[in-house]
């Protein structure tokens, strides 16, 4: 074909925590690599079970890898992990199934590093908040370029996100991101669930830039299909900032 789309389409498995995901990154995909087939694995409990202990462990990490057998059963090109909280177990697995497997928010946080040293890191969930800022001090350490992680965390609107409450938390979201622009030069919305806040934001947003980690994480799952397949999927722009 000679419109940059492969032949047999490559197929993508997305390991998801939060249901409101799916139908985001179904439309994502659809206008950034169209011609991928989609795959989603939904496991809520996962996460759950990670919030109540307050980290991850040994049999979260099992589970994890469970789905990426059933990935690679599927025969998955690449597994996107789309939870910031459970990608901190990805690095004890990645290395067991013959499958690249990418974690939501590395682009994010090696762009965030690039783009400033003070990095306002917003999350509705706490349990995100070690990955996120290791992958951003790893990123820093790896960059030489030294930054300055102010955290703040909406844990409201993560509850109003599971309740259905869609508007509640888009609207809480978009308010922290408001305070937060004076004292930084860079905005990381910790969570791929956070990216549709940003559609609450005033036409042309704040003057700084505002990372969420679908738009970047779907152009690595690009890059990667690139690695092994002579005509990868042409990524498109998407419509998240």
């Amino acid at each position: 074909m000679g419109s940059g789309r492969v032949a047999s389409a490559a197929t993508l498995v997305l390991i998801h925590t939060v249901a409101p995901l799916i139908s985001e990154f179904a439309r994502w995909c659809a206008e950034m690599a169209p011609d991928l087939n989609i795959y989603h694995v939904l496991d809520e409990p996962l996460l759950e079970r990670i919030r109540r202990r307050g980290e991850g462990r040994a049999d979260d990490a099992q589970r994890l890898l469970e789905h990426l057998e059933f990935a690679v059963s599927l025969n998955a090109d690449v597994v996107l992990v789309t939870c910031s909280t459970v990608s901190l177990l990805v690095d004890s697995v990645r290395d067991l199934v013959d499958v690249p497997v990418i974690k939501i928010d590395e682009a994010m946080a090696a762009e965030a590093v690039r783009s400033g040293p003070r990095i306002a890191l917003i999350a509705t969930n706490e349990t995100t908040l070690e990955p996120s800022m290791a992958l951003i001090l790893g990123e820093s350490d790896r960059a030489g370029l030294p930054v300055e992680i102010r955290v703040v965390v909406v844990p409201d609107a993560l509850a109003a996100l599971l309740n259905g409450d869609e508007a509640t938390h888009d609207q809480l979201v978009a308010n922290a991101i408001v305070e937060a622009v004076p004292s930084a030069d860079v905005i990381v919305l910790a969570q791929a669930s956070m990216a549709r806040a940003t559609t609450r934001l005033d036409r042309g947003g704040p003057l700084i830039p505002v990372l969420t980690s679908p738009e970047l994480a779907l152009r690595e799952v690009v890059r990667a299909l690139a690695l092994s397949r002579t005509d990868p999927p042409t990524p498109r722009e998407a419509p998240v900032p």
